[in-house]
């Protein structure tokens, strides 16, 4: 004889129970290694003049970075060099990432990308596109009637 369904219940209920766990953990997996290939952290701002672009990248050079722009999208890439270990170490935690990586910002149809300016302080990546004279506020002057 069959078994009724509520008498198979406990099994399902204990195998929804696993599904759960598995895809937790999968999750997981996943939010870091998304979180690894979106390094560096990027910020975009906007002014009434520009459009400001920021990438944190510590403990790089000026010569590690290859900027360009092209079908309104700027792209940075940048080869992070490995931090040198000391001589017999092993490691016990490694978080900070090496190696190459590119990042993309697809930028709004209103600026420059002709006058994009780019400077590295203190470990964050400038990125500067103004805006188009169009695209710019002015003032417009009211004249009194006749």
């Amino acid at each position: 004889m069959a078994p009724l369904w509520h008498e198979s219940f406990g099994e399902w209920s204990s195998l929804q129970r696993e599904l759960n766990r598995w895809l937790d953990a999968a999750r997981s997996t996943v939010d870091q290694v998304v979180g690894h290939f979106t390094w560096p952290p990027v910020n975009t701002f906007e002014t009434p003049e520009e459009m400001i672009v920021t990438a944190e990248a510590p403990g790089m050079d000026v010569g590690d970075f290859e900027l360009s722009v092209a079908n309104q999208t700027l792209l940075i890439r940048a080869h992070r060099k490995p931090l040198a270990e000391p001589e017999g170490a092993a490691f016990t935690r490694r978080e900070r990432a090496a190696g190459r990586f590119d990042r993309a910002v697809v930028l709004p149809g209103t600026l420059d990308t002709s006058q994009v300016e780019a400077r590295y302080e203190r470990g964050i990546l400038i990125v500067r596109i103004p805006k188009t004279a169009a695209a710019r506020p002015r003032k417009i002057v009211v004249e009194e009637g006749r």
